[in-house]
């Protein structure tokens, strides 16, 4: 995304005041027999709160340390306590942070320039020592950091200046500025985290940012408590809640019961068998999200070897029956392995691309290849997480499709901790044929998530090689213009939908829910990157 920052009175108003206060929604999703009503604003609250219990629904984090936010119960909290150089708007629009402006006087060059006056909870300074610290710590392969990535065409990052850090590139990178917004770039204070050492981001060891919310205690097993930052240098968004108190429920039935009770106040992702009763109780919200659902080819080889097996597959999913009887009408069909949600730039050239894929179930096209196919009716393994009940439930309808058109699909359930191996190691997916999962993107880059398919990379689980896609792809991420550079997006995407290394299926909707005395969060899928909670109050 190219759009340049707004300046930083205009991002505090906005940030005060257009997302607190408006108070409108947006309607059914199109094309979905009682789809949820699509919200996109809400009433500000009115009034301050003393305690919110919050439930994560993934369980207890395993650290609140910025550098490792990319699980979801990690993000939720830290989300609300550090800060990076910008934020995102409710579109994704690049709003000023910690940082005011970005000067891009070459393809090459970000000069960022830091506000005056925001502090860390201990009211020192940010400092651009404190910026570059943070930025070169995620680079550590010590740590582990899932951000060290974004940096493959870093060539340094430095204090230029009182008020000013300046980034450099090796060659253009149309990626990089969304990663400003994101936590790659997100400041901890260097004395306190070079102190903390390995403890940093620990129960022991604590953080040091610079947020609406500080951390107040964390009772490991049990609760982590975060209080109101009054110091937060965006004074147009103070938040409304004093204390928040963030619970560790993962079970489905346990969470319903806790919301139904008011014992917690509010989650995220509230499990489908809850809905109808909550939605009569309290706030249950629906947002388009930036997640994609889909099957990714782990082994090229075997029955999926032959075109004709994968073309099959596709055509033999019931898409409207998976969103209709899994998803309960809360997500939407996929065309594409970006959901549309994710276009950040040029809509009207990804929405021309995105209208020539396969939009639906066709079984006699899927019944003809099987015909003419041997591969295709050799065993086929589908793995999936047994920890998301809707991904059993749609692997099982996978499953049962492609028997009744002569394909074997042997389904493979796993643990969450077996699941998880299988984006760690090739042991990890061995025996495995196709994988059911669900992603989503971090910023509404399309380009973010098609990388991953080029020659070599850590991702690509099968081995999928195409001249022409890794051309395209290393052409678009040196590519600024929006049109231009979206062009090459869907000239890839097209390579992929044509060679099907993944098969997408559904994009869910994100959801919140809040009791009926709280008022002001919207469901957008960038809770896990902007302070949300500072929009949480009472009615």
């Amino acid at each position: 995304m190219t759009r340049r920052p707004r300046t930083a009175a205009l991002a505090a108003a906005l940030l005060g005041s257009t997302v607190l206060t408006a108070c409108s929604g947006g309607g059914p999703a199109a094309g979905q027999p009682n789809a949820p009503t699509i919200t996109t604003a809400v009433p500000a609250p009115a009034r301050d709160v003393d305690t919110v219990t919050w439930n994560l629904a993934s369980g207890e984090p395993t650290t609140l340390d910025p550098a490792q936010s990319a699980l979801e119960s990690v993000s939720t909290v830290v989300a609300n306590l550090c800060e990076g150089l910008f934020t995102f708007g409710p579109d994704y629009q690049r709003w000023p942070a910690l940082a005011t402006s970005v000067d891009h006087p070459d393809p090459l060059t970000y000069v960022i320039h830091l506000r005056e006056g925001a502090t860390f909870w201990d009211g020192r300074p940010v400092t651009p020592e404190d910026v570059v610290y943070s930025v070169r710590r995620i680079l550590d392969p010590g740590l582990g950091s899932p951000w060290i990535g974004w940096a493959a065409n870093l060539r340094g990052i430095e204090p230029t200046g009182d008020d000013r850090v300046t980034t450099r590139l090796k060659k253009p990178d149309a990626l990089v500025p969304n990663f400003f917004a994101l936590p790659a770039f997100t400041v901890v204070q260097k004395a306190f985290a070079e102190k903390a050492g390995k403890d940093f981001g620990t129960a022991k060891g604590g953080v040091m940012c610079t947020g609406p919310y500080r951390v107040a205690g964390w009772t490991q097993g049990r609760e982590i408590t975060v209080t109101r930052n009054d110091t937060w240098w965006n004074t147009a968004a103070r938040p409304r809640v004093k204390s928040l108190r963030f619970t560790f429920i993962a079970d489905p039935a346990a969470q319903s019961a806790a919301l139904n009770s008011g014992d917690v106040d509010g989650q995220f992702n509230v499990p489908r068998a809850a809905h109808a009763q909550l939605a009569g109780r309290g706030n249950l919200l629906f947002g388009r999200s930036l997640a994609p659902t889909f099957l990714a080819v782990v082994d090229s080889g075997g029955a999926l070897s032959d075109p004709a097996t994968r073309q099959a597959i596709q055509a033999v999913i019931d898409y409207k029956g998976v969103i209709r009887s899994v998803y309960r009408g809360t997500a939407q069909p996929l065309r594409a392995l970006v959901p549309p949600a994710a276009w950040g730039y040029a809509r009207d050239v990804y929405q021309s691309e995105y209208d020539r894929l396969p939009p639906a179930q066709d079984l006699a096209r899927a019944k003809e290849l099987v015909g003419r196919s041997a591969k295709a009716r050799e065993k086929i393994v589908l793995a999936y997480t047994t920890a998301i009940e809707e991904e059993t439930r749609t692997a099982t309808a996978i499953a049962d499709a492609a028997a009744k058109i002569g394909m074997r699909v042997e389904l493979k359930p796993m643990t969450g901790e077996q699941f998880a191996a299988v984006f760690g190691s090739p042991k990890g997916r061995e025996g495995i044929d196709l994988l059911l999962s669900t992603g989503y993107l971090d910023s509404p880059e399309p380009l973010s998530y098609y990388q991953f398919f080029t020659t070599g990379n850590f991702y690509n689980f099968a081995g999928y090689r195409d001249k022409e896609y890794d051309t395209v792809i290393a052409t678009a991420i040196g590519t600024e213009d929006p049109a231009a550079r979206a062009r090459l997006v869907v000239r890839a995407q097209s390579i992929l939908a044509r060679d099907l290394v993944t098969i997408p299926i559904a994009t869910q909707y994100v959801n919140v829910y809040y009791g009926p005395e709280l008022a002001g969060v919207v469901p957008r899928q960038n809770y896990l990157y902007t302070p949300w909670a500072a929009s949480l109050g009472g009615k």
